[in-house]
């Protein structure tokens, strides 16, 4: 919102405020309000402008998009008991997959190694339903990783 916008605002509310019986009481309030916030939103608008944002562009002019940091514990299920949890992300919080499946294998006395997904990108499976004991255990190995970040589907 620009000063001029702001100035036309004000008029605006003057020219209809003789209708008004609470107009002191109401309009004075509006307009602290209103000056506020428009001078809140000039100096944030000032101090953005200043500093043009830099996009990542791939070839073609699209937009690269961040990877949220987050992790995913999956659980899939093969033959008619057998589990597998998968866990990925964890490279995006600076962790070495290979440290952290043997960290995972000797802690739940299981078989973990690091496999490539269908996307090309590097997971951990663990053989066994660990799904909800990972969660305890990744927050408390690794403090890097909140367990906000951390999702189980």
């Amino acid at each position: 919102m620009g000063l001029p916008h702001l100035f036309n605002l004000v008029k605006l509310l003057l020219s209809r405020a003789e209708a008004s019986f609470f107009f002191p009481f109401f309009h004075f309030r509006l307009l602290c309000w209103l000056f506020r916030n428009a001078l809140a939103t000039l100096i944030a608008g000032e101090t953005s402008a200043s500093k043009p944002a830099e996009v990542k562009r791939l070839p073609g002019g699209k937009i690269k998009k961040k990877e949220k940091q987050e992790v995913v514990i999956e659980k899939i299920v093969r033959n008619k008991r057998k589990c597998i949890t998968i866990i990925k992300g964890l490279d995006l919080f600076g962790i070495k997959l290979s440290d952290a499946s043997k960290k995972l294998g000797k802690k739940f006395a299981t078989g973990a190694s690091v496999v490539k997904g269908p996307t090309d990108k590097e997971q951990i499976d663990v053989q066994g339903d660990i799904a909800y004991d990972v969660v305890e255990f990744i927050t408390d190995t690794w403090p890097d990783v909140p367990e906000s970040a951390i999702t189980l589907r």
